[in-house]
Order: structure tokens, then C-alpha cells, then sequence
């Protein structure tokens, strides 16, 4: 498949920016939406929105990015807690573990490798957004919802604050690609627990709503400054 099918553009429109997140989180960053096979993508004034209809596809899209302007990817995405986080926090991932494969969690055996977020980039961040309630972590990119409360210690051992299903296929993408990468995330349930974004408190979901936007509107301010 053609850079064009893929994305619903062509390779000489991608800017040096390029924000990754889900379909359903583009509307936050734009308000004119194309649709490619499998990816929605919108313009800002410096970068490029790419939202993601599957999860697994996320890796694909950064090896399309190899031979373009992009210099700079950031994936905004929602995430699991555990350990000391809440509901609504912001984070920023500093090692991303790769637990992508179902079939590796299941027959769990080992120390699985990692990938770190660009120092660079998220320095530069912290410049262009002056409220740096960021917490910086590390994360579990996980293949299986079921399996990752049986990883609880685990986590812990290895300082693992938050799971989800994008950063270590991105990071590691990046990492081949050459790109500068950084995983900005905020947490909309709680590893073990309901999921609130779907449940009846109205407090968290309020709260996660704001938090959501909030991490939008930082990453939407980076990109218009830089």
C-alpha cells in the first residue's frame, strides 16, 4: 500500500511536527478531518494530526514517517494507573516496556526490553508550556487488558506507573525511524479497578475530561510555538 492509501495525503504535506493519537481524540486538535485507509489525519499550523483506527497499526505509521519533513513525533494517548497515580493525572514516559505481544504475557519469562522518550524533545516542551505538572514515569505497552493485573509487582519493581497499548511500538518506531518521540498520556482508569470514563463518577470523569483537554491544549501550544 502507497504512502497516499495509507494516510489520505501525500508525503510532501507531512510538517516536522506529527501528533499521534486515537480517532475518537482527534476533535480536540482540529476541526476540518481526512480520512485515509487506515488512518484520520487534520493540519495545524505546524504539525500534522494522525489518528490512529487500530492500535497495532501505530508502529506503520512512524516507518511511513521515515523519508519525510517530520522530525518530532508525540503520541497523546489515555492510559491505565497503578502504584501511587490518579485518575486525571498527566504523565510523560520515560522508559517504555514492551509487553506488545499477548502471547508474551501470557508465558511471561524475563526482563522484556524498553524504550526511552527523547530527553531533547521533552525539554523542549517543558520550555513552551510553563505548567510542568507533568509526572514523568514509566510505562508498560501491554497486548492483553486481562492479563496486566497478574503484573501488579512487577510493575512496582520496575518502577511502572502506567499501562497502555501505543508507547513502545511508537518509541522503538522512532528510535529506527530516527525521529525524536515522546509519549504524553493522561490516566483514564485504574489497572484492577472499573472503568470510570464509562462508570458512574461523575468527579473522575469530570476530572478526566479536564485533564485530557489540558494535555491537548499543551501539546496544541509546543507545536504552534516551535
Amino acid at each position: 500500500m502507497n504512502f497516499k492509501e495509507y494516510f489520505g495525503f501525500s508525503e510532501k504535506d507531512i510538517k516536522q511536527n506529527c501528533i499521534i493519537c486515537q480517532s475518537f481524540d482527534i476533535s480536540l486538535f482540529a476541526d476540518k478531518i481526512s480520512n485515509g485507509f487506515f488512518v484520520k489525519s487534520a493540519y495545524i499550523r505546524n504539525a500534522i494530526i494522525i489518528a490512529l483506527k487500530n492500535n497495532f497499526l501505530a508502529g506503520d505509521a512512524v516507518l511511513y514517517l521515515e523519508n519525510t519533513k517530520c522530525k518530532n513525533i508525540i503520541l497523546f494517548s489515555c492510559c491505565g494507573g497503578c502504584n501511587d497515580i490518579k485518575c486525571g493525572d498527566l504523565i510523560a514516559v520515560n522508559k517504555a516496556y514492551n509487553l506488545e505481544s499477548f502471547s508474551g504475557m501470557l508465558n511471561f519469562c524475563g526482563v522484556p526490553n524498553y524504550y526511552n522518550s527523547s530527553k531533547k524533545l521533552l525539554l523542549d516542551f517543558y520550555k513552551r508550556n510553563h505548567c510542568k505538572n507533568l509526572i514523568e514515569t514509566n510505562s508498560a505497552c501491554v497486548g492483553s487488558l486481562v492479563l496486566e493485573s497478574k503484573f501488579s509487582e512487577w510493575f512496582k519493581e520496575n518502577k511502572i506507573s502506567v499501562v497502555d497499548m501505543e508507547s513502545s511500538i511508537i518509541l522503538s518506531a522512532a528510535e529506527k525511524t530516527k525521529k525524536d518521540a515522546v509519549c504524553l498520556m493522561y490516566v483514564s482508569d485504574l489497572i484492577g479497578q472499573d472503568f470510570i470514563i464509562n462508570g458512574n463518577d461523575k468527579l473522575s470523569k469530570k476530572r478526566i475530561a479536564a485533564s485530557r483537554k489540558k494535555l491537548a491544549n499543551m501539546i496544541l501550544r509546543f507545536c504552534n510555538e516551535k
